[in-house]
């Protein structure tokens, strides 16, 4: 289900874990685009905010993002960073250690599947 409407933010206001809601004001909606709209109340839905034309291209790049299991799914890089931040905690490292950590651990990684190229 789509629905392309437009509007004014008025409202933005941040939650303690990091998120933001954000309120959007429309003109008014005909019936049919109102019970599109109360269709995604409670789900996860993608979002593009625009001060100009929605073009073509931007619509099908929207779309191509994933959704699975009502969340946007990570991409294979930033689920291998995630695990290896667990990693880096579990063996007694902390944040601040973690980005030193990280690009050891890529490269390690890097120069492993250079060597069966090579």
């Amino acid at each position: 289900m789509k629905l392309l409407t437009d509007g004014s933010v008025e409202g933005i206001k941040t939650r303690q874990d990091g998120s933001v809601v954000f309120t959007l004001a429309t003109q008014e909606l005909d019936a049919e685009s109102v019970g599109r709209l109360f269709s995604f109340r409670n789900k996860y839905v993608k979002c593009l905010l625009s001060d100009t034309n929605v073009t073509k291209i931007e619509e099908e790049l929207i779309d191509g993002e994933q959704i699975v299991n009502g969340k946007k799914t990570k991409s294979s890089a930033q689920r291998l960073r995630n695990v290896l931040f667990l990693v880096n905690k579990a063996s007694g490292g902390d944040e601040d250690s973690f980005d030193k950590f990280y690009k050891s651990e890529m490269e390690r990684i890097i120069e492993h599947y250079k060597s069966k190229i090579e």
